[in-house]
């Protein structure tokens, strides 16, 4: 069994992972509180691209590979996500009601397992 991160220390782990995917922490904040990891903002590269999917799925797993035990939630305004699914958030088009085009993908949490063993 592993033992109980501080705060602090959660917070410290969640800036590595984020920095090891090359997340642009000037438009991305995070906080860990209890046992879960928020974010928000804008989800963007350091050079300023953007994220796809299967990136944002290997972020997830990186949480919680070193985070055990700690769910993930994703507030940006490109990008919302938990640990089960992904959406992205699009550009509202003209003529849709002014509402948001949003592309959803579902995180095979099989696939995690198979790989963490």
């Amino acid at each position: 069994m592993s033992k109980k991160l501080s705060r602090m220390e959660a917070n410290k782990e969640a800036r590595r992972v984020l920095n090891r995917h090359q997340v642009d922490l000037a438009y991305c904040q995070y906080s860990c509180c209890g046992m879960e990891v928020k974010l928000n903002g804008y989800l963007c590269k350091h050079d300023g691209s953007e994220f796809n999917a299967h990136q944002i799925e290997a972020i997830i797993y990186d949480f919680q590979r070193h985070l055990t035990g700690f769910t993930v939630w994703g507030d940006f305004d490109n990008w919302n996500f938990n640990s089960e699914r992904i959406s992205h958030v699009g550009e509202r088009p003209q003529g849709n009601g002014g509402e948001e085009e949003q592309t959803v993908y579902v995180i095979d949490s099989d696939d995690y397992d198979s790989e963490a063993s």
